[in-house]
């Protein structure tokens, strides 16, 4: 049965129909938005305990750009993709590129090969690997990537 076509039993013959929600998600679902709202921002802090502890436990930049992708997919299914479009996704995929690439020639300016590790003692922190930095690019890289596919996947037509 056509789902504009058909009639809750509650409704007049000749009632008008309410709009759809201009911001409504994939699914209009009030139990699915509900749910985003929870778990979208949950999941992008676990992506950031991820991405802290990969440099002494599983962990880091890429699994870490995984789930706050991740995120960003629940608020698209609960929340629609109109907000999110607004944002060029891409550049931060560019950015986190910039940021792998200078990390990796820090290392160069400084007569070193290139992608040399090193350890900078920082007062509050304690130590702080350059692999951090490097991290830091791939993070936004996968993030960035995976946020533009998922836009475009969303607004693709058939």
């Amino acid at each position: 049965m056509n789902r504009q076509a058909s009639r809750s039993p509650h409704e007049a013959p000749g009632a008008p129909r309410a709009a759809p929600r201009a911001s409504a998600g994939v699914y209009d679902s009030p139990v699915l938005r509900t749910v985003a709202r929870f778990a979208a921002p949950l999941t992008f802090l676990v992506s950031l305990v991820i991405f802290w502890q990969g440099h002494n436990l599983p962990g880091g930049g890429f699994i870490a750009g995984v789930m706050a992708a991740a995120a960003g997919a629940i608020y698209l299914m609960g929340f629609g993709v109109e907000r999110a479009a607004r944002f060029s996704w891409w550049r931060v995929a560019v950015l986190g590129l910039l940021v792998s690439v200078c990390t990796g020639a820090a290392g160069l300016l400084a007569g070193k090969p290139f992608m040399y590790h090193t350890i900078f003692e920082v007062p509050v922190i304690g130590h702080l690997p350059s692999a951090v930095f490097f991290d830091t690019g791939v993070y936004l890289i996968v993030f960035g990537t995976l946020m533009t596919v998922f836009i475009e996947l969303a607004q693709e037509r058939h």
